[in-house]
């Protein structure tokens, strides 16, 4: 757990340090507020080493997220996952159902060097609570070792603008792409993410 503390605090003082997008120079009167809408790149996480269900469970983990523009290259913002799947965790246990919420809290800063060429590059943190939810069709009670915790996941992603003319409803529009590596905890990894994102302002 000090390891995730200590890695939180270099990432925000990073982001918040000399130079950051608090800077005056980064400043930029028109704020924007963009939405994603976003499937994971990830497969179900499996809970023991028994057959999954792939007939009932999620392809990929699904959500959204948003980010307000503070300054033009610091982001402040949230994001929503959830997925689904299902275990036989023993010959008499019947079918186990998993579900996994994970909303955060995220933190990003953006490159503006890549802004001119359609590009977007950014990086940054999200910190947040994995909600598990098990249910079994007999009734009986989970005793696994997976179970609900705050996760901590730097990431490092673009957004590709479809359209270098900002003004339209296809000027609004871009591609998010994003890796991450969630550092803490039993979902711990690297995953992705694919979206579709829109600026509202």
């Amino acid at each position: 757990m000090k390891k995730t503390v200590l890695a939180t605090l270099a990432i925000v003082v990073f982001l918040l340090g000399p130079g950051s997008a608090f800077s005056e120079d980064s400043v930029r009167p028109n704020r924007s507020f963009v939405v994603t809408a976003q499937v994971g790149l990830n497969s179900y996480v499996k809970s023991a080493d028994f057959q999954a269900d792939p007939f009932d469970a999620l392809p990929f983990p699904v959500g959204g997220s948003f980010e307000y523009a503070v300054s033009g290259n610091f982001g402040i913002g949230g994001t929503v996952m959830f997925d689904k799947w299902c275990d036989y965790l023993g010959m008499f246990g019947g079918k186990w159902t998993f579900r996994l919420f994970k909303p955060s809290f995220d933190i990003t800063y953006h490159f503006r060097s890549e802004k001119k060429a359609g590009l977007d590059v950014f990086a940054g943190a999200s910190v947040g609570y994995s909600i598990l939810s098990v249910g079994n069709e007999l009734g009986g009670r989970y005793e696994g070792r997976l179970k609900s915790e705050p996760h901590l996941a730097p990431f490092l992603g673009t957004n590709v603008r479809l359209r270098q003319n900002p003004a339209g409803f296809w000027g609004r529009l871009s591609v998010m792409v994003r890796a991450s590596w969630s550092v803490h905890g039993r979902f711990s990894g690297v995953y992705g993410a694919l979206g579709i994102g829109y600026r509202i302002k």
